[in-house]
């Protein structure tokens, strides 16, 4: 199977097509394809509901694929939906996604990783601990869950207390040795160029952020970069900014606090936790801070395109690249719990086509790159407008 997926990631002439293909998928998310999925279970990298949910539906125990390979190595998440205009379709061995009866793509699943077939030392399985985006990022989340969420000051987008639950195969929260062991296991047993590491949302940012380099110091050199952590770590900035110089210390690529929305008025509407016990200035301030530290463009902030006016959302865009920061956005779908993920319906294609159009326009005149690239970024089209695929 891996040489099958080497040489259709390698069909660099239709990555124009599967750009297209990513944004209608995204968009609309696709319809259950039971037959589909039951005849190829074990043979895909599945589902693994680590902090969100965007298959309505579906049972969590039954396994559905987390994303899909389109021709040029282009990853798009997975999202079902039963209004979506999107198919699967099997023919003759191979599969496609369809618009009715019109051919959009050609699509394949990846293949489970390697170290998915492994325990940690304390019996716990890793694909509980960690999972890869796409086939180049390894990821995991230290805290699966909100605080915030707790006190019903939660994000109005996310559906992380929704999702890790008792049916939900993720561990809430990752023990340093464990995940340690884990970063081993993959680094011995599967191939990837980046890792993502998130905090989760604790009330005491101070705590987060001292798990945080905790973590950090136990996993490094369990990596395949010599100490370094090549690729994003984010999480809430704790309350004394100079703290943050341990991260270039530790050799943290791209450190990020992602700001969601903008402004402050949204942000108040929509992350009231994070207002309340972090607060809108304290991030910008952080992240502003953070740009002393590291070159301009080294230092992200990721922000969710959809859920507030185009013209909000590109304003945010624009300060951050003026202070040094690249802005980016993952494409909001509707989560099967959250608050508004009944209410939002399907997000517009042309606010996404502008919003990306003017992030990358962003990226040019800065000097700026896209988080990763189109291999690992499965929910945006940053590094597709960039590449002008779109």
């Amino acid at each position: 199977m891996e040489s099958e997926i080497i040489k259709f990631a390698e069909r660099i002439e239709e990555r124009k097509n599967s750009a297209r293909a990513k944004l209608s998928i995204l968009v609309y998310g696709i319809q259950d394809a039971p037959e589909i999925f039951s005849d190829l279970e074990g043979n895909f990298k599945e589902e693994h509901y680590a902090y969100d949910n965007g298959n309505w539906g579906i049972s969590k125990s039954r396994l559905v694929p987390t994303e899909m390979l389109l021709p040029g190595d282009i990853i798009v998440k997975l999202h079902i939906r039963p209004d979506s205009p999107l198919t699967l379709t099997k023919e003759e061995g191979r599969i496609f996604v369809k618009n009715g009866t019109r051919y959009l793509t050609e699509c394949m699943f990846l293949d489970r990783p390697i170290f998915w077939n492994y325990t940690t030392s304390r019996g716990t399985p890793t694909k509980n601990i960690a999972q890869l985006y796409g086939h180049s990022a390894l990821n995991f989340n230290i805290f699966s869950g909100c605080e915030f969420h707790r006190i019903g000051k939660g994000c109005t987008f996310c559906s992380v207390r929704e999702t890790v639950d008792k049916s939900s195969p993720i561990k809430k929260i990752k023990q340093t040795e464990e995940l340690a062991e884990t970063c081993e296991l993959a680094t011995k047993y599967d191939q990837f160029r980046y890792l993502i590491m998130t905090g989760g949302s604790y009330i005491d940012r101070n705590r987060e952020f001292d798990r945080n380099v905790e973590i950090l110091k136990s996993i490094r050199y369990k990596l395949p970069w010599n100490g370094q952590i090549k690729g994003n770590v984010s999480f809430l900035p704790p309350d004394d900014c100079t703290k943050l110089s341990v991260l270039a210390e530790l050799q943290v690529e791209n450190p990020s606090f992602n700001m969601e929305v903008w402004d402050k008025k949204n942000f108040l509407r929509i992350c009231p936790g994070k207002e309340a016990y972090v607060g809108f200035d304290h991030i910008v301030e952080s992240l502003i801070y953070l740009t002393g530290i590291y070159n301009k463009g080294m230092v992200w902030s990721n922000f969710v395109a959809g859920i507030i006016p185009l013209s909000d959302i590109k304003e945010g865009f624009k300060f951050m690249a003026e202070h040094g920061i690249v802005p980016g956005a993952n494409i909001y779908h509707a989560e099967v719990g959250s608050s508004i993920g009944k209410s939002m319906g399907t997000i517009d294609e042309n606010y996404i086509r502008d919003l990306y159009s003017y992030a990358a326009e962003l990226y040019h005149k800065f000097g700026y790159k896209p988080y990763f690239d189109a291999a690992v970024l499965r929910n945006s089209l940053a590094n597709e407008f960039y590449e002008e695929l779109l």
